[in-house]
């Protein structure tokens, strides 16, 4: 099952945007017109795919999940380490796969984080794994959220996309459970040409299970793994999403987000220049709204064998092993990580665009459309204005 972001990177106040105090104290602001942070110094979120082990088949799934577990998965004393490293850095886990419920050891990881005051949150496949007493151990340890993925509003659009039947009464049992149990959900859909007819029609099944539901992730396809064969969306289709986020979200009984998206920043903050709010404003916005987080940039990846990737999405380059080398100085000193940090490089219409330190475009799409993470986002319909000298 596995989009990186069960638990979302793009603004904070999400099942994996939690307000994480250490992480964002080191973060610095940058840009003049519309900044942005960069999180040099540690990530806000950490992503670990546990496993590859899932039951499900998704259209979409990044990962390839397979059906059983890979003996070299990260375990033991060298998941321990990361664990505490990740402490150490002030992050917060998301775990993910596959399906973490396939680890024999996820309720032992899980303990052991909390007891050192690791905030987590996990996206399970809803499958018949996902127990009540396995969402009652989660809410027992401590669990921050849940991620649940629905893809559809009907059995018919979801169970298609997931690829195995019944997997849409799972998914509505799972927000049964949460319900009862008092976990709260973040749902995520990944919206590709197949769902996006769909969409508000699922708002509507959400509107009615909110609680448990406290946030609608909306992940744009980044074609990469089974997703790379499906149809993404047009930068105008993009671009009228946006304003379709913008509105409903106004009403919504949840918070809606965009993942892999970015570029709904510069939406939103011309959406909200226009309706009258002041430029000095946008810097208090610019926290609350995560303005820089992005691939490689207050997010990072690690592989079930422990491999560090900037995101879940960005298969490359690859930067490092967690057992050879801990996450924190992964994250601090791998040079791409620098690159990616540095919006004033971006390659295109991204490097000229006076939104890009609070933008940046999905650099996952760009290296998924041109091989160049650099490169600019290809679903942004905006033309930048004439780049001015920066000091």
């Amino acid at each position: 099952m596995r989009p990186q972001g069960t638990l979302a990177h793009g603004h904070p106040g999400e099942v994996g945007g939690h307000e994480v105090v250490s992480a964002t104290r080191h973060a610095t602001l940058v840009g003049d017109a519309y900044p942005g942070y960069v999180f040099s110094d540690a990530p806000r979120n950490v992503y670990w795919e546990m496993t590859l082990a899932c039951d499900l088949a998704c259209k979409h799934c990044r990962a390839d999940a397979i059906k059983r577990r890979d003996p070299m998965e990260l375990e033991g004393e060298g998941a321990r380490a990361m664990i505490r490293d990740i402490k150490a850095m002030g992050s917060m886990l998301i775990l993910t796969g596959g399906d973490p419920i396939r680890r024999p050891d996820l309720f032992e990881l899980v303990a052991y984080a909390r007891e050192i005051g690791v905030p987590v949150s996990i996206t399970p496949s809803t499958t018949p794994t996902l127990t009540r007493e396995v969402v009652e151990r989660f809410r027992t340890l401590g669990v921050a959220a849940m991620g649940i993925s629905v893809d559809g509003p009907k059995a018919e659009v979801h169970d298609a996309f997931r690829g195995v039947p019944g997997t849409f009464a799972h998914s509505m049992r799972a927000l049964a459970l949460a319900r009862e149990v008092r976990i709260p959900v973040q749902v995520n859909t990944t919206v590709t040409r197949e769902t996006l007819p769909h969409l508000e029609a699922l708002y509507g099944l959400l509107e009615k299970n909110a609680p448990p539901v406290r946030r609608w992730s909306l992940f744009l396809l980044v074609p990469v793994g089974r997703g790379a064969r499906l149809g993404a969306l047009t930068a105008e289709e993009v671009e009228t999403l946006f304003g379709w986020v913008y509105e409903a979200g106004r009403e919504a009984p949840f918070h809606m987000a965009t993942v892999e998206a970015p570029h709904y920043r510069r939406h939103w903050i011309q959406r909200k220049l226009a309706e009258g709010m002041p430029r000095g404003a946008l810097e208090r916005a610019a926290k609350q709204m995560g303005f820089g987080m992005r691939d490689g940039n207050g997010v990072i990846f690690v592989s079930h064998r422990g491999d560090v990737y900037p995101a879940g999405f960005l298969p490359a380059p690859l930067l490092g092993n967690v057992r050879q080398r801990p996450l924190s100085e992964i994250y601090r000193r791998a040079p791409a990580l620098h690159q990616l940090r540095n919006m004033d490089a971006l390659h295109g219409k991204c490097g000229a665009c006076e939104f890009r330190w609070a933008c940046g475009g999905s650099r996952s799409r760009a290296y998924a459309a041109t091989g160049d993470f650099m490169a600019a986002e290809p679903t942004c319909i905006y033309q930048p204005l004439a780049r001015q000298a920066t000091a």
